[in-house]
């Protein structure tokens, strides 16, 4: 297995050809993008250059070539399938080069969140309270999404990205420098959110990493000085894709005026007991027209 450094300072001029500035993008013949006109949700990500273009590409190259101020994750890789490991270095100064994004305590781990893959780790805060870039680095996204609520995307020069999710106010704007805990916005409860929290990502060429490999929450620090990023960092989307696949083969049913439970499961020849346990409800559960139950 051979092993490559990411270079410290990616170059800031982007070549022209490869930048996207807006959903308004229109690709001219023989541009490497291929566009969707969808939003991309957590987890996705959009095949960017084809296989014979990918090959030749480094990394850094990649990471270098694409500025993007619309979609979340614009570099199109399936990182399950690198097959080499690169190194990047996560600090140079401990006391200056790292910044905690907010100091809450953590709500909720990176992995299966009930029927859902949780991308990210939450750390809890109150409404207004300061949210910090957790590395120096340049902000390529600010925007709102249904999901994600108020969030920011910055994108560091050791190759890697942080996402600050759920914020009740953007304070920057794509393009602006931040430095490691500088404000990059307030924290809230906007978007897919039940309660004010900070979602926090970190992604390498636009694919999330559990951000417990990178940070001691409990400590407020990095783990170490050098990440290393190869195949196994991801091998959790293997899980994601066999919970879709088991996903793809359920049934779900859609509840209509009138409806209970024993009336559903009748109808579905299953328990009560287990309807309730495959949606996680209890037999008290209130049904509203509408909902979709899974039946199996």
């Amino acid at each position: 297995m051979t092993c490559n450094v990411f270079p410290q300072n990616p170059p800031d001029t982007i070549p022209p050809f490869l930048v996207m500035e807006s959903d308004e993008y229109f690709p001219e013949e023989g541009d490497p993008f291929i566009e969707e006109d969808h939003e991309y949700e957590e987890g996705e990500f959009v095949q960017q250059f084809d296989a014979a273009t990918l090959s030749k590409m480094t990394p850094f190259e990649i990471y270098s070539a694409i500025w993007d101020t619309a979609r979340i994750n614009p570099y199109g890789l399936d990182m399950k399938l690198k097959n080499d490991t690169t190194l990047l270095t996560l600090w140079r100064n401990p006391n200056a080069d790292y910044s905690h994004p907010t100091c809450g305590d953590v709500t909720s781990e990176f992995g299966m969140r009930g029927h859902r893959y949780h991308y990210g780790i939450d750390l809890d805060l109150e409404t207004g309270d300061a949210v910090l870039s957790a590395f120096e680095g340049t902000v390529r996204i600010a925007k709102y999404s249904p999901s994600y609520g108020y969030y920011v995307i910055v994108r560091h020069p050791n190759g890697l990205e942080t996402l600050y999710a759920h914020l009740s106010r953007i304070l920057v704007k794509s393009g602006d420098k931040v430095k490691a805990g500088d404000l990059v916005g307030l924290g809230g409860n906007t978007g897919r959110s039940r309660g004010s929290h900070l979602h926090f990502e970190i992604r390498f060429l636009g694919q999330q990493i559990d951000p417990r490999q990178v940070i001691a929450f409990e400590n407020y620090s990095c783990k170490s000085q050098l990440l290393p990023i190869c195949s196994s960092t991801f091998q959790y989307q293997h899980v994601v894709s066999e919970h879709k696949a088991k996903a793809g083969n359920s049934k779900y049913y859609r509840v209509k005026k009138g409806d209970t439970l024993s009336k559903i499961a009748r109808k579905h020849n299953i328990s009560v007991k287990k309807l309730c346990k495959l949606n996680k409800i209890s037999t008290r559960t209130k049904l509203s027209a509408g909902r979709k139950l899974r039946v199996n």
